[in-house]
């Protein structure tokens, strides 16, 4: 009787599938810890959670952002995503009013990993460098089966994620190419489509409380702004002649108009900074070249060549308090004629969260504990 009793709780045992701990039961970290591992066998190294609490700590003196490691198991039968997204939220992972937390999260026997990021620090940029993260740091090295090498590569780019992010570099993201910059050329054809385009007028608050038809209007503003971008491409690739014989000029591919562009313009055409047309007249044998700047391409003009070939970069010397400003150092590097300009730039004081709870969140702020950040979802997922 014992024996068959046995082998029914062990039947049991092997046929119930693993169910994973649930968010209540995920334990916040100790003071002065940024990591938790709940896998079974503990596969984080002494060595790797201390240099990633290390990289955490420093952020968090710094007032950069917070940055926590969680691994578990597995979280069968919810999604991963949702549970670490639900995990962030709960422990308010950030500081309060500047949402710049990040956390990376593996469930292990589901072989699966998530970065959520704050709200703060959930730009395109950011999105772009989470992303990168995760497809060159962590899941490789999970592959290669070094779940340390996995956590502690993703937790270093986390961190440079938050040290470079706009949050944290106001001078370098006012500094950003804009419509209005001389980053960005517009033909004369395109100037007629833009300023011939309707204006649409955007109502103030008090005005969309009385107008019963601001749906209306988003909606039209949306219809002409979709039109505007048909048109404009339309009058790229309009048919033009050439004003000396009359004869339709031909558009010459990517690979034939090179041989008529000078090694800067190619230059920004490898870059994606600029994008050049170029339009042949055969009985002519003539070449008219045209010039599009790209929006928010992350390059900017050098100083010395004037090519739009220039990779901005920006260090923190001085971080930004509560008491004073702080400093940060931008280096443009050409990546046509590699000449390097550097500046030196100051940032305004952090101001102080306006809610009456900010006094009780500050001092756990500095712990491992929440510090009233808040994400929408944004981050990345992976699977090995």
């Amino acid at each position: 009787m014992r024996a068959w009793l046995g082998f029914v709780v062990l039947f049991c045992a092997l046929g119930t599938p693993a169910l994973g701990v649930t968010v209540e039961r995920v334990p916040r970290p100790a003071a002065g810890s940024w990591t938790v591992d709940l896998t079974p066998s503990h596969v984080l190294t002494p060595a790797v959670r201390a240099e990633v609490d290390e990289m955490a700590r420093s952020l968090n003196d710094r007032g950069l952002g917070q940055l926590m490691v969680v691994m578990v198991d597995t979280t069968s039968p919810r999604r991963s995503h949702e549970f670490a997204l639900e995990l962030f939220n709960r422990w308010g992972i950030g500081h309060p009013g500047r949402d710049d937390g990040a956390l990376l999260f593996i469930a292990y026997a589901d072989r699966k990993a998530e970065i959520i990021l704050g709200d703060g620090v959930d730009e395109p940029d950011d999105q772009v460098a989470s992303d990168v993260v995760m497809a060159e740091e962590i899941v490789p090295a999970f592959k290669r089966g070094d779940p340390n090498e996995a956590v502690r590569g993703g937790a270093k780019g986390l961190k440079e994620l938050i040290e470079d992010s706009r949050l944290n570099n106001p001078v370098a993201a006012a500094d950003a190419p804009s419509a209005a910059s001389d980053d960005v050329e517009l033909t004369d054809w395109d100037r007629e489509a833009f300023l011939s385009t309707p204006r649409i007028h955007v109502s103030t608050a008090e005005e969309s409380s009385s107008s019963p038809n601001v749906g209306l209007f988003a909606g039209a503003a949306g219809v002409l702004g979709a039109a505007g971008l048909a048109g404009s491409a339309w009058l790229r690739r309009r048919p033009r002649k050439c004003r000396t014989c009359g004869t339709l000029r031909v558009r010459l591919g990517e690979a034939e108009d090179d041989a008529h562009l000078d090694a800067g313009q190619r230059s920004e055409e490898s870059l994606g900074s600029v994008d050049y047309d170029v339009w042949w007249c055969s009985p002519c044998e003539d070449a008219s070249v045209e010039r599009y700047g790209r929006f928010f391409s992350g390059f900017k003009r050098c100083k010395r060549c004037s090519y739009v070939t220039g990779k901005q970069t920006s260090r923190t010397l001085r971080s930004a308090t509560y008491d004073h400003g702080g400093e940060v150092e931008v280096t443009v590097r050409c990546g046509h004629c590699d000449f390097v300009s550097t500046s030196r730039h100051s940032t305004p004081r952090r101001t102080r969260p306006s809610s009456s709870s900010s006094s009780s969140s500050s001092s756990s702020s500095r712990s491992s504990s929440s510090g009233g950040g808040r994400s929408s979802g944004g981050g990345s997922s992976g699977s090995w």
